[in-house]
């Protein structure tokens, strides 16, 4: 069994999040993230999937693993990352968050416009959903849902002050299954401001958030595993047969 490093930015947004650039589009990110040395990116939306097909298929010409994912705004009004192994696992997950959104549509003057692509970043319709809206959920029944796909989720940008866990709640919570905690500064500065993540039991890593195309890769995690798949992925996280994670800083 050989092992290698790859590098993984896992939280990337399209034109479907309502706050991100129009440069957002599924072949621009594929493109960018081929071309800053990504091997493997994560699509992760605002409580939608409906762009994540698009990258994928995008991708495949620049030899780029896409990871299916949504970036959930919990009830408790904190991100979490949201990852799964395919399509259908992902679609299975949407429809719950689907089911648990706000009522009403967009305002679009007030969030901004919520763009579905295809791979070659045509607009095929515009999301009128409450995405940008906290679930009517617990993080706790978000938690459950993801495990009855056997998905991997973990609370987003802890080092933030804005949709942050310890933000809100002040802690995290050892009864829900996260598989790791998401800074979005250099470790040292996340360190210095977090004394805590010195010596924490949940694997750290690092991701861009990225909101416009110059961003895509700007924050990364390297993960020691034999190849560029979910599986591989979940095992690093867990440290498990010699599989590791090591933060860019």
């Amino acid at each position: 069994m050989s092992l290698s490093w790859y590098k993984a930015d896992l939280h990337i947004h399209t034109v479907l999040s309502a706050c991100a650039e129009l440069s957002m589009g599924p072949r621009d990110i594929a493109e960018k993230a081929s071309a800053v040395g990504m091997d493997i990116i994560a699509v992760t939306d605002h409580n939608s999937a409906e762009n994540v097909a698009a990258v994928v298929q995008a991708a495949e010409s620049v030899a780029l693993m896409v990871i299916p994912g949504i970036e959930v705004y919990v009830r408790e009004e904190a991100h979490l990352i949201c990852l799964f192994e395919n399509m259908d696992k992902i679609n299975n997950f949407q429809d719950f968050i689907y089911s648990v959104l706000q009522e009403g549509e967009n305002d679009v003057s007030w969030f901004g416009s919520q763009y579905v692509c295809n791979s070659h970043n045509d607009i095929l319709a515009e999301n009128k959903k409450m995405l940008s809206m906290p679930l009517k959920t617990s993080m706790e029944k978000v938690c459950d849902r993801v495990a009855q796909q056997d998905g991997i989720v973990y609370p987003a940008h802890i080092d933030r002050k804005s949709f942050s866990i310890l933000r809100v709640l002040g802690f995290i919570p050892d009864n829900l299954p996260f598989s790791a905690i998401e800074i979005s500064q250099p470790l040292d500065v996340a360190k210095q401001q977090l004394r805590f993540l010195s010596n924490t039991k949940y694997t750290i890593i690092r991701a861009s958030d990225a909101h416009d195309i110059d961003h895509v890769g700007s924050a990364f995690t390297s993960f020691y595993i034999q190849r560029p798949v979910f599986s591989e992925l979940v095992l690093a996280l867990q440290g498990r047969d010699g599989r590791k994670c090591a933060v860019d800083n």
